[in-house]
């Protein structure tokens, strides 16, 4: 991907990283007219959020650490990876809101250089990631996840579902796209979208075995348990 792109998506999430939350009320970037559609797929993949995680739980790409609340109670330990300062430092003011900070690391940085220690996670949420990944980077990333899961981890993967409504309302299923944020300012990012038989063959291609998947109208997400090694 050209550095430019990179530099200015890692711009645009620093910038938006205040209002980022909107779109799970299908404002912000959301398309407006299925706002209560985002509102209710956001409901039902927390519902399954609530069901996941154990041990120690590594959130990658975490955002403001919007899925934490859900997941929080089932673990003990908790790493948050994310490449923008903005987003990490809201992050770190929920966490410190659900009084988790003395259980909880941070760690800024490009996930592909950040240090993660090897078979360290139970679990890990990857949100919203992968849809910003070339091939490539999605294989560069599974290598990386490989290594620092635990045998026979889970992974929960939340990203954007390529639906008739994203079509309507004039997204391209992958390539570069405008975002604007609150204030008029326009940025360029890399996008893609996910339908079923991309997010099955994403997961099977990397070893992972599918237990749940949840299709909504515009999110898409699956609880997958890795593979043991033949």
């Amino acid at each position: 991907m050209d550095e430019q792109l990179v530099q200015e998506m890692l711009l645009y999430y620093d910038e938006r990283a205040e209002e980022y939350d909107d779109i799970y009320q299908g404002a912000g970037p959301a398309i407006r007219r299925y706002a209560d559609k985002y509102q209710q797929n956001t409901a039902r993949v927390c519902e399954i959020v609530a069901e996941f995680g154990h041990g120690h739980l590594i959130d990658i790409a975490c955002g403001t650490g919007f899925w934490a609340p859900h997941y929080a109670r089932n673990c003990e330990q908790f790493t948050f990876v994310d490449q923008s300062a903005g987003m990490l430092a809201e992050c770190k003011k929920r966490i410190e809101s659900l009084g988790l900070t003395g259980a909880s690391r941070f760690i800024q940085g490009n996930v592909f250089d950040a240090t993660l220690e090897p078979a360290a996670y139970d679990c890990a949420l990857v949100g919203f990631l992968l849809s910003h990944f070339t091939q490539e980077q999605e294989d560069a990333f599974f290598q990386k996840l490989e290594i620092a899961l635990k045998p026979a981890a889970q992974v929960m993967i939340i990203d954007s579902y390529w639906s008739e409504r994203r079509k309507n309302g004039g997204r391209k299923k992958e390539g570069e796209q405008k975002r604007i944020l609150n204030d008029g300012r326009a940025f360029t990012i890399y996008k893609k979208y996910f339908d079923k038989v991309d997010f099955e063959t994403m997961l099977k291609r990397h070893q992972f075995r599918i237990e749940i998947l949840h299709i909504g109208k515009l999110f898409i997400a699956a609880i997958a348990q890795r593979l043991p090694v033949s």
